[in-house]
């Protein structure tokens, strides 16, 4: 059906109405029929505008050629199945000069973007904890009062370096004399801040010497 013929039954339905709606106010108020024309003439013009738009507005689908295709579809088929082709072009205002030339471009052969570069790897940053050497740990039994049950005991307590000993104050020293028990009295007994800060120094001690020939302390 074609636009033109949904339009004039559009109209015909609008003027059915509007002959129905003179019929039944043609006597009602002092003109009479003027009035009732009136009615139907305004019942006419705005029946058929809504009819128009709610039926024939933008519906493709009643407007189909013989052959079921509308006129896209039968552009398209004109064609005989010829690529398409876009033409670029700059979208002009009017007023705005530009450049006329078209470009075409066939669907399909649009050109494959190149492949970016993949960004270089960078090296890794190693921890500064890993990146310093980690301090060995010294012979503790070179402290004359630590045996090596005394010497497995500090090493598990974090004590494993001759300046930690070096840097006990009185009141550490009074800690671990009280968590070794009936031992503890012999950090103050042998000096062992003493001998430690000896040690840490590069120092020897008599019995550090008897340990290092491999002497019993």
């Amino acid at each position: 059906m074609g636009r033109a013929e949904c339009n004039r039954n559009c109209w015909i339905s609008a003027a059915i109405a509007g002959v129905v709606v003179l019929l039944f106010t043609a006597g009602i108020g002092d003109m009479h029929w003027l009035a009732g024309l009136f009615l139907g003439g305004v019942t006419f013009a705005l029946f058929g505008a809504l009819l128009i738009w709610l039926v024939c507005h933008e519906r493709p689908e009643l407007f189909e050629d013989g052959a079921g295709l509308t006129g896209t579809d039968w552009q398209r088929a004109a064609m005989g199945g010829q690529p398409e082709t876009l033409l670029v072009s700059g979208a002009l205002e009017p007023g705005v000069k530009g450049s006329s030339s078209q470009t075409p471009i066939v669907a399909g052969a649009m050109p494959a973007p190149s492949p970016s570069p993949s960004p270089e790897p960078r090296p890794e940053a190693k921890p500064a904890a890993l990146a310093r050497a980690v301090p060995q740990a010294d012979d503790l039994k070179r402290i004359k009062g630590i045996g090596p049950k005394i010497s497995d005991w500090l090493n598990a307590q974090g004590v494993t370096r001759y300046d930690q000993i070096a840097a006990w104050d009185a009141a550490t020293v009074a800690d671990f004399a009280q968590r070794l028990g009936r031992m503890g009295g012999r950090i103050e007994a042998d000096d062992w801040v003493g001998q430690a800060k000896l040690l840490a120094a590069g120092g020897e001690t008599s019995h550090s010497r008897r340990i290092d020939k491999g002497e019993a302390g």
